[in-house]
């Protein structure tokens, strides 16, 4: 039983097994605080009626979290890395749950001979990398199956038998799902007819290339009249749009002076002796700190315009006092200066450039608590007006600034926020004129309001053409091919050899060799319609009609077909067999699951933090 389900790639997602070694620490010492806050005041999930607390979910969490720290100790996990392993948490979370339900439905159960012959011969790799049972840094299974057998081992083999016992039972409940599979002895030869039966082909491919460089011009009226010809293919999702009263994140002149003050601090010590790079290296926030602030050498005219035109005012070794850009405030050291007669970018012939070689600390001016607490409560007092006495008169009366965004399909980028789930699923599950509570991004607060639904439906042609301008190309392209390969056909029909019908239309025939119905030949790009038409010839010679297909139309002869050696099938016929029954095993797990899943009643408040929660991440 074991061995079947050890050679299949199922998607079961088996929670980390033997975390008994730092489970303690891995739950309580991870520092993982912000998802803490939660764990005593709601439910993570409700799962068919089983509760999964916060401290159960934060434990997988942080699991998955601690491995992929591992892997680069010396990085801190991004903002989409930490969503993901929320994702994928979640998704351990629900396969775990619902497969030990329906241990529970079925009553498995697991024997100690298979507790015993799991471990023996299928050691966990958790067990694998453990010290205990490595010789020279690889696993030693003698020394495992010496473990096994020892009596004062006994404690550390009963410790982790509760969650062996659980991964049996769900292979043993997955056993039971695939064991429908079934390959017949005709899905085999035709797999093995389809993966080694090869054509040698001759083929005439007239392709869109030709016709499309430059691509076919149409007038307003010809495109008028195909898009009304075809206006069924042109339909419109439902799209909505906002008002939206939004306050950027942004720094306030306080702000500015606080980082200023840093600034001239850093400064004076420089002009009391201080070594610039030094100084950079501690207290710059630019990426050129660890260079001591070093920037190279630069052309006039690419930085910014208060930080290029102070460089080039000043002399080698010449320290500026700080300077505001939009990155923060500047100190600026000069090292040397020259002219150089180069070719500058963007441009043909060369000239004479100046440059310089400067380093420089950067104090960014971050935008302080106090600031932030300021732009919220504006927008809560914004909020509360909104609510009362309408969106357009608050924002008049408190003189907030408002826009409307254009309308946008679910999922896609709002204009002024971006993409945002949040917004997002606010916007297509409200009412008409509904307003947000106050939101946030890492740039802005604002509060929206639904302004305008626009149902779906046929699409008007303004708001078609694009994609008519684009259709009508390849239909006029497509046709030109067509005539092409027909006039080609109908003259080799008539009896000129295809070489010769082909040259006619400044064609030419191209030879193919060994060509299979699963490989990749640059010119059939696996197009369906041309390898069927490709190996639907039986005898040498034969030639088919003109055949459509993604990149043009093409027309084929053939020149050989290979006989399948029965001898070479017998010897792969066991391999094909796993690989057709495996896939089969794997699809009938799936759908099962699948069903399991939307048949299950799932409360997902993980889902609910990372839309509604910045601060869950």
């Amino acid at each position: 039983m074991f061995k079947a389900l050890r050679r299949m790639i199922v998607p079961i997602i088996i929670i980390v097994l033997f975390f008994f070694a730092g489970m303690i620490v891995l739950e309580w010492g991870m520092g993982f605080s912000s998802r803490q806050t939660f764990q005593n005041t709601n439910l993570a999930a409700i799962i068919n009626g089983e509760e999964i607390t916060w401290q159960q979910y934060n434990r997988t969490y942080n699991n998955l979290a601690q491995a992929e720290i591992q892997k680069a100790p010396d990085l801190e996990l991004s903002e989409n890395q930490r969503r993901q392993l929320h994702l994928n948490a979640w998704q351990q979370i629900v396969n775990d749950r619902l497969l030990t339900q329906q241990v529970q439905k079925f009553e498995i159960f697991v024997s100690a001979e298979e507790i015993y012959s799991f471990l023996k011969y299928s050691p966990p790799p958790e067990l694998q990398a453990a010290p205990s049972f490595q010789t020279d840094g690889n696993f030693d299974y003698q020394k495992y199956i010496n473990a096994m057998a020892d009596p004062q081992a006994e404690a550390f083999w009963a410790s982790i038998e509760p969650i062996i016992i659980s991964e049996i039972e769900k292979l043993k409940i997955q056993e039971m799902v695939i064991q429908a599979a079934h390959v017949s002895e005709d899905e085999v030869k035709r797999a093995y007819i389809e993966k080694f039966e090869e054509v040698d082909l001759g083929l005439v491919n007239v392709s869109f290339a030709r016709f499309s460089k430059p691509p076919p011009k149409s007038t307003e009226d010809e495109m008028r009249a195909f898009f009304e010809e075809r206006q069924d293919d042109y339909y419109l999702d439902e799209k909505r749009s906002l008002n939206i009263a939004i306050l950027e994140k942004s720094p306030k002149p306080y702000d500015w002076e606080i980082s200023y003050n840093q600034a001239v601090a850093i400064y004076d010590s420089i002009q009391a002796g201080s070594d610039f790079a030094e100084m950079a290296r501690k207290y710059s926030d630019d990426v050129t700190s660890e260079d001591g602030g070093d920037l190279g050498w630069f052309p006039a005219g690419q930085m910014v315009p208060e930080f290029d035109k102070m460089v080039f005012s000043m002399q080698p070794n010449d320290v500026s006092e700080p300077i505001r850009t939009q990155f923060g405030w500047h100190i600026i050291k000069v090292h040397e200066r020259k002219e150089v007669n180069e070719i500058p970018r963007r441009k043909d012939e060369a000239e004479l450039v100046k440059k310089a070689r400067a380093s420089h600390v950067l104090i960014k001016t971050d935008v302080s608590q106090e600031t932030l607490d300021e732009l919220y409560n504006r927008l809560e007092r914004f909020y509360t007006a909104a609510v009362s006495s309408g969106f357009e008169k608050a924002a008049r009366d408190l003189k907030m600034p408002a826009k409307r965004t254009t309308t946008f399909f679910r999922g896609k980028n709002i204009q002024f926020i971006g993409s945002n789930p949040q917004v997002d699923k606010f916007t297509f599950e409200s009412e008409l004129n509904e307003i947000s509570e106050l939101m946030e991004n890492k740039s802005s607060f604002f509060v929206v309001q639904l302004s305008e639904i626009d149902l779906a439906g046929p699409a008007a042609f303004e708001d078609a053409e694009d994609k008519v301008v684009l259709d009508i190309v390849r239909y006029k392209v497509l046709t030109l091919c067509m005539d092409t390969a027909n006039a080609i056909w109908n003259e080799f029909k008539a009896g000129t050899p295809i070489e010769k019908a082909a040259e006619n239309h400044a064609e030419n025939i191209e030879i193919l060799e060994s060509v299979s119905r699963t490989g990749w030949v640059p010119q059939l790009r696996r197009d369906p319609e041309l390898i069927g038409a490709a190996f639907s010839m039986e005898s040498v010679g034969d030639m088919t009609p003109p055949v459509k297909f993604g990149q043009g139309v093409a027309i084929f002869k053939l020149i050989n077909k290979t006989t399948l050696d029965l001898t070479d099938y017998n010897s792969k016929r066991d391999s094909i067999y796993t690989a057709i029954l495996n896939y089969k095993q794997q699809n009938i797990y799936q759908l099962w699951f699948d069903d399991l899943i939307s048949s299950s009643e799932v409360v997902n408040n993980v889902e609910k933090e990372l839309l509604e929660n910045p601060d869950f991440l």
